[in-house]
């Protein structure tokens, strides 16, 4: 046999053998509208009414990852599917009710959907990314985008609402740029930006924040919404109308305690480790939380902003002989230049 013919029919079994690996498990709910069949035994998609979406494009690199969160179960744990990108990017969809199912967790919530090959899952929506249809969904809204009127974000914005949801029992708002605010975000992006003299800036600032009020004190705190998966590092301000105030908080997550006691930089050139630290420690079901919060002075200020424009920057904990050590990427450098920059716009109120 020609080498030219065994080497094409070798790769064919091998691309087979791989597609093989590929289980794709369906859930076993039973639709609220039974399924359609046609005489070829073909599904028929038929929303009837119901909430419509289609599965997203990625880019290149991500398609190898195939769809994610199309779950054969409502227990994350069992979630194990990976739908093969080029057989459902562009697939339609529905909700099949209005409501989440009920769930083992309080940060994330199922969805029962039917798509159109009549394939039926439970839609993993993640609390943390703004629901289903955050940025990091598979999905993206069509019933939405076809019955909201669209309005700009704030005034003279080029970004515009172009659809409304609720998920976790709060409102979100689907943005043009196909990004997600959550209702009550944009209400505080709002309120803060209104009492200064240069809001537009305050409001491109606070969009990419996390904004959490406190009804007690009439207070905001204002954080980056980056954060690395075991260890932080960043600025948290906090505002009311009377005053302003900035924190340094440094913290690691891990499976046991590792009793720090200092931490230290490096940016570039600059390399600085602190005297030694109390560190708090909580305790969580399965990992232990060791922090340290302290107001930020002008040194704190001045090394925040060597990282963020530095080329390499690291951060390290320091506890008896270990030493775990974080680099910090370019989102949580920029997340951190941009707190200095809104705490800088919102030191002047006009009041």
């Amino acid at each position: 046999m020609n080498n030219y013919v065994r080497f094409g029919l070798s790769a064919v079994l091998l691309l087979l053998a791989g597609c093989q690996l590929i289980k794709v498990e369906q859930a076993n709910f039973t639709p609220k509208t039974p399924l359609r069949y046609d005489s070829n035994a073909e599904h028929i998609f038929n929303p009837q009414g119901k909430e419509t979406f289609v599965l997203k494009s990625k880019p290149l690199e991500l398609q190898k990852n195939g769809f994610l969160r199309f779950c054969q179960t409502s227990r994350v744990a069992e979630c194990k599917n990976k739908l093969p990108y080029l057989r459902f990017v562009g697939m339609k969809g529905y909700f099949d009710q209005d409501s989440p199912v009920e769930t083992d967790h309080k940060t994330y919530e199922f969805y029962p959907v039917v798509l159109e090959n009549g394939n039926r899952y439970f839609l993993l929506s993640l609390k943390s990314e703004g629901g289903k249809y955050g940025k990091s969904s598979p999905i993206k809204s069509l019933y939405l985008a076809d019955s909201y009127e669209k309005k700009p974000l704030f005034e003279n914005s080029s970004i515009l609402i172009v659809g409304k949801y609720q998920s976790f029992k709060r409102q979100f708002l689907l943005l043009s740029n196909g990004n997600v605010i959550e209702q009550q975000h944009l209400k505080y992006i709002r309120n803060i930006s209104s009492k200064y003299k240069q809001p537009a800036k305050i409001r491109n600032l606070l969009l990419g924040a996390k904004i959490e009020y406190n009804e007690i004190y009439d207070s905001y705190l204002i954080s980056p919404k980056t954060r690395a998966s075991k260890s932080d590092f960043k600025l948290i301000i906090g505002l009311n109308d009377t005053r302003m105030w900035l924190r340094l908080n440094i913290t690691h997550t891990a499976a046991t305690p590792s009793h720090f006691n200092a931490y230290s930089i490096v940016a570039d050139q600059l390399q600085w480790r602190s005297p030694i630290l109390h560190f708090a420690t909580k305790k969580y079901a399965d990992s232990y939380t060791e922090f340290f919060e302290i107001s930020a002075n002008t040194l704190d200020i001045a090394h925040v902003k060597a990282m963020s424009k530095s080329s390499r920057a690291v951060f390290r904990f320091h506890g008896g002989n270990k030493v775990v050590y974080q680099l910090m990427k370019a989102p949580q450098k920029k997340s951190l230049a941009d707190i200095i920059a809104l705490y800088q716009l919102l030191a002047p109120p006009l009041s």
